[in-house]
């Protein structure tokens, strides 16, 4: 877990870097071609707007708070200390990295979406997939994994296709928001376990319900 942390995190670096010394191939007709289908289509517009408004960082992060206070409640501790550390964390990263990098956002003429600041990385898309990983990798007992894993999946992919259709965000904004996300909540995943192992003379308790790592 650590490892897929550390790659995360080296590839999230690689791609702030590339975002803001240049165009990246492809990000501009992806967005140029969802916020065109999106003028055109009136009825899905509007609903991405009500995704939009009903996803807000703000909510979502609420909503995985509910989910760190039940595990912590069952028992679940560390890993509840954990998810709250990436949630918590993604939360402030968010608008610092928009201020630092300030990239600008595609389409904000097309008057789809009254999003504002940096593009960079895309603040609903971070929320939804720290949640969503936090969810499954830290929160959520093995048997219920499988099960909250496709939801949150369901979930990320509206949310992501929605900062993009309304030109809120580039592709490339998205992608840097899951990677920021694997990389916080593969850490916190990681430090879980090893002092979950360390609790236990080394080995992690039967029905930890932690993913192993390597």
């Amino acid at each position: 877990m650590i490892r897929f942390a550390a790659l995360c995190a080296v590839a999230f670096a690689a791609l702030a870097v590339a975002v803001t010394t240049g165009a990246v191939p492809g990000d501009a007709s992806v967005s140029a071609a969802a916020v065109e289908s999106a003028q055109a289509s009136s009825v899905t517009t509007r609903v991405a707007q009500v995704v939009e408004a009903v996803t807000q960082p703000v909510w979502v992060y609420l909503a995985g708070l509910v989910g760190v206070v039940l595990a912590h409640r069952a028992g679940r501790r560390r890993q509840a200390l954990a998810a709250l550390v990436a949630g918590a964390t993604a939360s402030v990263a968010s608008p610092v990295l928009k201020a630092l990098l300030d990239r600008g956002r595609p389409a904000l003429e097309a008057g789809l979406t009254t999003a504002g600041g940096g593009s960079f990385p895309s603040g609903h898309a971070l929320a939804s997939a720290t949640v969503v990983l936090a969810a499954v990798l830290l929160l959520a007992p093995p048997e219920r994994r499988g099960v909250v894993a496709v939801l949150g999946a369901t979930v990320l992919v509206v949310v992501s296709i929605d900062r993009i259709w309304l030109g809120a965000h580039w592709p490339t904004d998205v992608l840097g928001s899951w990677l920021l996300a694997g990389a916080l909540v593969g850490a916190a995943a990681g430090w879980a376990r090893r002092s979950q192992q360390q609790a236990h003379g080394g080995r992690a308790p039967r029905g930890a319900g932690l993913p192993h790592g390597r």
